[in-house]
């Protein structure tokens, strides 16, 4: 299984000396607070994959490095465990990022500021984005720094925040993120609506309106039949 460095940043992650784990659990007991697996490009480029392996001769054996060809060169990047910025604290997520109580590494600062038992989630966020550019103008920051992180959502991109709340108490439930309520209100509205059109009344489950005649209409096994026999 790979190691991968421990570092806040490219260099620090290219020293030989630098701290390394191979899961995330023991990453995040090194550094003492929540970290992410990231990958940064080394350099500039290479002409052929062996001066690549020159520069970087544990490039095929570590699992560390990737090499891929980008823009005419053969470019190395580095994967390594950052420790993330200090999440927001709030009680929901719009208060985390609107208001925050204050921002925390750890269970211990975050338990500070609430006066509670904290626990560290990841809710995804209503809005919808069809364009990765536009989600980046608004969140590229946070990404960058591992407190959100793009997920898809109904064919399009959302963005999920990690934040410090309240732990419900013993024997509760968490209260339901913004998105799983109004998820639960458009099942409620709607709990019979179907992803497909309503098909004739006429035509039965396992039966369709022929393409070039939708007058004819086909089974599944056996001849079609005209509508209304």
């Amino acid at each position: 299984m790979t190691f991968f460095p421990i570092a806040q940043s490219l260099t620090e992650a290219l020293r030989p000396e630098t701290p390394r784990a191979r899961t995330e659990e023991e990453a995040a007991e090194r550094a003492g607070t929540a970290v992410f697996l990231t990958a940064e490009e080394t350099s500039p480029g290479f002409a052929t994959p062996a001066d690549a392996e020159a520069a970087f001769p544990d490039l095929y054996g570590g699992g560390q490095y990737e090499l891929y060809w980008r823009e005419d060169l053969w470019r190395v990047s580095l994967r390594f465990w950052r420790p993330a910025a200090p999440a927001p604290v709030g009680r929901t997520a719009e208060g985390a990022l609107k208001k925050p109580l204050g921002y925390a590494r750890t269970p211990e600062e975050a338990r500070a500021l609430l006066q509670q038992t904290p626990e560290r989630i990841l809710e995804t966020l209503p809005v919808l984005y069809a364009k990765r550019k536009h989600l980046m103008k608004r969140w590229g920051k946070r990404i960058e720094q591992g407190i959100a992180e793009i997920v898809e959502r109904e064919g399009k991109l959302a963005v999920a925040i990690a934040y410090w709340r309240p732990s419900p108490p013993p024997g509760e439930q968490a209260p339901l993120t913004l998105a799983e309520r109004n998820e639960l209100a458009a099942r409620i509205a709607a709990p019979m609506r179907s992803d497909l059109p309503q098909a004739p009344m006429d035509v039965g489950l396992f039966e369709r309106p022929a393409p070039e005649n939708p007058d004819i209409v086909l089974a599944e096994e056996g001849d079609g039949r005209v509508r209304g026999e």
